[in-house]
């Protein structure tokens, strides 16, 4: 940076701190550098903006003395047909071309459709009755006395030791008197 852009931005500085401290809600100071520093102007404009082009449209939308003095022949402009007016203005919104004949080939007439009306259906909820219940119930416990006097025929052989680990050996050590 040379010299005449360093005393440049020092003498900014000074003059951003000097205003800081004679109004200190004026201007925030962000860091040390002047351009740092932000005014927040920008963004506060904008939606002061914003908000007057909405109050704008509200007030236009409003029937006023001069919407009831106009002649009955003529449309009044409501602020909802201004809006549609400004959107197709500016092709944000657009009417649909017209169907293709090969589309219009391929539907059938408006007076050969045949709808079906829309019927709720009942659908199985799958809930049983205490009858079915005890029945499950029933056949479940003869299942299990199956499977117990099936068990109780099988020999099962005690599980095979398994080998000592420095863990478990320190684990079965019995612990140690202490002497008094």
């Amino acid at each position: 940076m040379s010299l005449a852009t360093h005393a440049v931005t020092n003498q900014s500085i000074v003059r951003m701190r000097r205003r800081q401290r004679a109004n200190p809600e004026a201007l925030p100071l962000a860091g040390a550098n002047a351009r740092q520093c932000d005014t927040g102007g920008g963004a506060a404009r904008r939606l002061r903006v914003l908000i007057a082009l909405a109050a704008a449209l509200a007030l236009s939308s409003l029937p006023g003395e001069a919407a009831a003095q106009e002649a009955e022949g003529q449309e009044t402009v409501t602020g909802g047909a201004m809006v549609g007016n400004v959107l197709e203005t500016l092709r944000l919104r657009q009417t649909p071309p017209p169907a293709q004949d090969f589309v219009v080939r391929s539907r059938p007439a408006p007076d050969q459709l045949q709808y079906q009306p829309m019927k709720p259906t009942e659908k199985p909820t799958g809930k049983k009755t205490p009858a079915q219940l005890d029945a499950l119930g029933a056949e479940l416990q003869g299942a299990l006395e199956q499977n117990r006097k099936a068990g109780a025929r099988v020999a099962v052989p005690d599980p095979a030791p398994r080998p000592a680990t420095p863990r478990r050996a320190a684990a079965a050590k019995p612990p140690r008197e202490q002497a008094n």
